[in-house]
C-alpha cells in the first residue's frame, strides 16, 4: 500500500512539474541546455577547459529602451548615468558601454540630443527597437523611410556604405522576430530579409524566457535564413572561424540562458537566468555574475574570446540600472575578471561585439580590442 502511494505522489509530482515546463515554454531550450551541461562537466572531467591564453571577457549592456517622454527617467539617464560610468574602466580604458535600443514607436525627438551627447562621451551607442503589430511589408518600410532620417540627423544608424539606406543593431518588442509570437506582436513572415534590406546587422533580441519566441539554441551566436515561415531563425548555423557569414545570413547574437543551481531565490526550484537587470537590484550578487560567466559564449573556435550579453528595460527600471547595483557589479567584473593574466575585460557596444565576433570568423587572433571597429565604424566615423 505504502508503495502506491509514493507511486502515486512520483507522478503526481512528474505531472506538476511537466505542466510548469510547458506552460513557462521551457520545453524549447531545456533539451540544448542538457546537451551542453554534458559538455561541460565532460570538458570539466577531460581537462578541455585549460587555456594557457587569457580569456578575454567581451561586456556588452543592450538596452530596451523606452524613455517615452517621462522625464523621471530621461532625469536619471542624462543626468546620472555618466557620473556612474566614468567611475569604471576595462583593461583598454573604456568606461562601461550601454547599446541604448531605442524605440522608436515610442519616439520623442527631444530625447535624440541628450542621448546623442552620451555617445560622443563614449558612453555608448544607440540602436533600434521597435514593438509592432499587425504590420505589413508596406507599413513597415514606410515606418522607416519616414523616422529613419530622424535618428540619422542625430548621427545614429547612419550608413557607411553609399548603397546602404541605414545601419542598425535591432531589438524586436515583445520577443516576436520574424512574427515568431504572431500577428498581435509582428505580422511579418519575411521580417529578416526586411531588416537585411534596410541595413540591419545582427539581432540582440533573445534570450527570450518564457517565451514561445525563444529558440531551441542558447549560450551561442547563430546565424538564419529567412524562409518566409514565422521563426525562421529556428534554424540557424553556428558561428564559426573560417566560416564567413553569406548575404543572405543573419546573425542572431544571444545572451546567457541557464539555470542556476547556486541561486535559489524562488525557494522550490533554482533561479532560470537570462542577464536581465531588472527592477529588483540583483545584478551585483556574485551568484548571478558567475552564471553569466559560466555560459562562455563565443564563435566556435575562439574559445578564449568570450561574450556577456546583459539587457534591461532600463528606462523603466532606472532605479536598479542607475543604482548601486549597477556599480558594484562592475566593480566586481573589474576586481575577478580584469587581471591581465588569466583575465582581460573589454566593455563593448552592440557593434563592436559584433565586430569582433567578424573578426573571430576571420581567423584573426590576439586582443579583441582592436577588432571594435572592424567591419561596421562608430557612428561619428561614417560620412
Amino acid at each position: 500500500m505504502k508503495i502506491i502511494v509514493i507511486m502515486i505522489f512520483i507522478v503526481c509530482g512528474l505531472a506538476l512539474v511537466s505542466a510548469y515546463i510547458i506552460r513557462k515554454k521551457l520545453h524549447i531550450w531545456l533539451p540544448a541546455y542538457c546537451i551542453n551541461l554534458l559538455y561541460f562537466f565532460y570538458n570539466l572531467i577531460s581537462g578541455n577547459n585549460s587555456n594557457s591564453q587569457p580569456n578575454h571577457i567581451c561586456v556588452l549592456f543592450v538596452d530596451h529602451f523606452e524613455l517615452n517622454g517621462q522625464l523621471h527617467r530621461q532625469q536619471a539617464w542624462f543626468e546620472r548615468y555618466a557620473d556612474l560610468a566614468k567611475q569604471h574602466t576595462d583593461a583598454d580604458g573604456c568606461y562601461p558601454k550601454h547599446t541604448f535600443f531605442y524605440a522608436l514607436d515610442l519616439l520623442h525627438e527631444e530625447e535624440l540630443a541628450p542621448l546623442q551627447k552620451l555617445v560622443e562621451a563614449g558612453h555608448g551607442e544607440v540602436e533600434l527597437h521597435w514593438h509592432h503589430g499587425h504590420q505589413t511589408e508596406q507599413s513597415f518600410n514606410q515606418t522607416l523611410s519616414e523616422v529613419m532620417p530622424i535618428f540619422q540627423s542625430y548621427g545614429f544608424m547612419k550608413p557607411y556604405k553609399t548603397e546602404q539606406r541605414a545601419c542598425f543593431a535591432f531589438i524586436h518588442g515583445n520577443w516576436s522576430l520574424d512574427n515568431s509570437r504572431g500577428n498581435e506582436f509582428c505580422g511579418l513572415n519575411n521580417e529578416i530579409d526586411l531588416l537585411k534590406q534596410w541595413g540591419c546587422y545582427a539581432d540582440f533580441t533573445f534570450p527570450a524566457l518564457f517565451q514561445a519566441a525563444q529558440p531551441a539554441y542558447i549560450n551561442c551566436i547563430r546565424y538564419a535564413k529567412d524562409d518566409a515561415q514565422p521563426k525562421s531563425y529556428r534554424k540557424a548555423r553556428e558561428a564559426e572561424v573560417g566560416k564567413k557569414s553569406d548575404v543572405n545570413e543573419f546573425m542572431i547574437f544571444q545572451g546567457p540562458l541557464t539555470i542556476n543551481w547556486f541561486d535559489w531565490r524562488h525557494k522550490w526550484h533554482p533561479t532560470f537566468e537570462d542577464a536581465d537587470i531588472h527592477t529588483h537590484a540583483t545584478h551585483a550578487d556574485p551568484k548571478r555574475i558567475e552564471a553569466w560567466l559560466r555560459q562562455k559564449i563565443h564563435v566556435k573556435g575562439r574559445p578564449e574570446w568570450q561574450f556577456v550579453k546583459l539587457f534591461c528595460h532600463g528606462a523603466q527600471d532606472y532605479a536598479s540600472v542607475v543604482g548601486p547595483a549597477t556599480h558594484e557589479m562592475w566593480n566586481y567584473l573589474e576586481k575577478n575578471y580584469n587581471d591581465g593574466t588569466k583575465y582581460v575585460l573589454h566593455y563593448v557596444t552592440a557593434r563592436e561585439a559584433y565586430n569582433i565576433v567578424r573578426a573571430a570568423e576571420d581567423g584573426l587572433t590576439g586582443n579583441p580590442n582592436q577588432y571594435r571597429d572592424y567591419v561596421i565604424p562608430h557612428p561619428n566615423q561614417r560620412k
